[in-house]
């Protein structure tokens, strides 16, 4: 597994430095695109306060993420425009030709490194290497976005905290049906989370209220994190302030993103067309703020509650099963 790595960052160097020569704005948009992916990969080790993952498995999963997107994003979206020449047409389409196949892209170096490595040992690091992959594959996107929409104002916060986000999200959403059929040995639960991961990327990508969509799953998001936290092997009660330490982190993220978007955008369409738009800028003061305020609300730990599936009173069906396999996996490593 290493050996693929090795080549295919060689192969991306040499991609990335062509490019750097012969497009124009490419190695600005390159770094541009980088930062916000970059931040938030400490942001997901400072919430790991139990049993904090060492920051070069982290970039090893978010590199492996970016080459298996590189190499795999060239045959998909040959064939997308092939079949489905607008594939943003509908939620079915966009399900089937966008969905699909990204989901199964962003999770391939997550399950490689589930198999062949052994950093992923406690309930959140699902959600922290599934989102790590995720932003491999986000920063390979975002770059051609900020290259080709540089003229739109706040490209680099758009992408920054729409869309990669989003990819995190639906990407931990795959991951926790991978979490239950490890625990269960169920099938059912990979294709429910390739399923649910799929469909809210389709969701959001055919909707024009996309920052709504994207504001509703962070608080999906924020109780993952919680709950995956709470019922860690390795809890410890004096530990649990340890949190807040991501709590400032993710305000200076945000405020970082935006004065950043700010100054690309002064760098490239000058000073003025600040001015001549100011709604954007507002705009995008608020959705950061809701961004800050969902995963924050919910950074309180609290051994043994589990609040992403609702609460157990009541529970019928598949979430009852998965309520089951939670609290029984919880009641196992409980006595270890």
């Amino acid at each position: 597994m290493n050996r693929i790595l090795y080549i295919g960052i060689i192969v991306l160097i040499l991609f990335f430095t062509s490019n750097f020569v012969f497009v124009e704005n490419y190695i600005v948009s390159f770094f541009i695109a980088l930062f916000f992916p970059f931040l938030f990969l400490f942001f997901l080790i400072k919430i790991d306060v139990f049993e904090k993952e060492k920051f070069s498995n982290v970039i090893y999963v978010f590199l492996f993420g970016l080459v298996v997107s590189f190499f795999l994003c060239f045959p998909y979206v040959f064939l997308r425009e092939l079949f489905f020449p607008n594939p943003n047409s509908g939620i079915l389409i966009s399900f089937i030709s966008v969905g699909i196949p990204e989901e199964i892209i962003k999770i391939i170096p997550f399950l490689l490194v589930v198999k062949y490595r052994k950093f992923v040992d406690e309930p959140i690091d699902f959600l922290i290497y599934s989102s790590a992959s995720a932003l491999g594959f986000a920063f390979y996107e975002n770059i051609n976005y900020i290259i080709n929409y540089s003229e739109s104002g706040n490209i680099v916060a758009i992408r920054s905290f729409l869309p990669s986000v989003m990819h995190m999200v639906v990407s931990s959403v795959f991951s926790f049906g991978i979490f239950l059929y490890l625990i269960s040995k169920r099938l059912k639960y990979i294709f429910l989370g390739l399923f649910l991961s799929s469909l809210i990327h389709a969701v959001y990508n055919s909707l024009f209220i996309s920052p709504i969509v994207l504001l509703f799953i962070l608080s999906y998001y924020s109780k993952m994190i919680q709950s995956l936290l709470n019922i860690s092997p390795y809890y410890e009660k004096s530990k649990e302030d340890m949190i807040k330490q991501a709590t400032d982190f993710l305000f200076v993220l945000i405020l970082a993103i935006l004065i950043l978007s700010f100054l690309f955008d002064v760098l490239f369409n000058g000073f003025y067309s600040v001015l001549n738009d100011p709604k954007t800028y507002i705009y995008l003061l608020i959705v950061p703020y809701f961004i800050y305020k969902i995963i924050t609300s919910k950074l309180v730990l609290n051994k043994g509650r589990f609040i992403m599936l609702g609460k157990r009173n009541g529970a019928t069906g598949i979430r009852k099963d998965m309520q089951d396999i939670i609290m029984d996996y919880y009641a196992r490593k409980s006595k270890i």
